[in-house]
């Protein structure tokens, strides 16, 4: 094997040697010459072997560093990819459940957004994960709280309308602290406004996906308590059993998600208060 090796190696070097020798003497060399050289070669192929093995083992050494380089790029290369398709997975569902509850109906319709397309927001997936959601500073009481509205909304007027529908595209595009500013401000400069009603379960939803749920069942009680003719009762009814569960009030959970059922059989909202109890008792809750 070595002296295959060696042969080649002086097969390749033979002509450049011959020439070499022509060039220097101006006239090509005798068979002696030839002779002579490849002597001179073959008494030095030891040598030549010994560099063409060590370069041959340096080569495979080089090889195995860079396969397992490549290796270990290909698994960090691949732990990125995961991560990336599981932020991908989380950003859609947050989308997803957001587009169904907020995009159904425009923020001018004036029937309020049902629960069936609200139905993704009260479930923990709709929620900002534990960790991603910075804790916004302590917010005033809820705006509706402080001066109970007219029971009997007045006509919005074009400033109006501008500020409600400002309010709810931020709470469509995510920006959840400053919809909830925008919200606050909107039922304090209006708080018999048209859309008032709207405003405060909205404000309470910018709490609940924030998980600010002391605010959020504050603000859905209110939704309650001062729009006895409003269209969001029931989805607020809910939300208030959704929040209690989200809390651990287990017992005011089930009391809020059974009155529900029992105020509005046979609705949307009937059958997702239902469907949390059902879960609530697979939990052993």
């Amino acid at each position: 094997m070595k002296s295959a090796r060696a042969l080649c190696v002086l097969a390749l070097l033979l002509p450049a040697l011959t020439a070499g020798a022509a060039e220097e003497r101006g006239k090509p060399p005798t068979p002696e010459e030839r002779i002579a050289r490849l002597e001179r070669l073959l008494e030095n192929q030891g040598e030549i072997i010994s560099r063409l093995d060590a370069m041959q083992r340096e080569l495979q050494r080089l090889q195995g560093t860079l396969e397992e380089q490549g290796h270990d790029q290909g698994l960090l290369r691949q732990g990125q990819l995961n991560a990336l398709r599981d932020f991908d997975r989380r950003l859609s569902e947050i989308e997803k459940t957001l587009a169904a509850s907020l995009l159904a109906r425009g923020a001018q319709a004036s029937p309020a957004v049902s629960a069936t397309e609200s139905a993704g927001l009260p479930e923990t997936e709709g929620a900002q994960p534990d960790g991603e959601a910075s804790a916004p500073p302590e917010p005033a009481p809820p705006a509706a709280a402080a001066k109970p509205p007219s029971a009997k909304p007045s006509v919005a007027s074009t400033e109006e309308e501008a500020s409600y529908s400002e309010a709810f595209k931020l709470l469509k595009e995510a920006h959840y602290d400053k919809a909830t500013a925008a919200f606050q401000d909107y039922l304090k400069r209006y708080p018999d406004g048209a859309n008032a009603d709207k405003a405060q379960y909205w404000l309470g939803e910018t709490y609940y996906v924030t998980r600010r749920f002391k605010e959020s069942l504050q603000t859905f009680q209110a939704v309650l308590e001062h729009y006895p003719g409003s269209d969001k009762r029931p989805d607020a009814a809910l939300k208030i059993g959704f929040v209690h569960y989200e809390t651990g009030a287990w017992a005011d959970a089930r009391k809020a998600l059974n009155e529900v059922i029992k105020n509005y059989p046979g609705t949307a909202v009937a059958r997702l208060a239902d469907s949390r109890l059902q879960r609530m008792k697979k939990e052993g809750r």
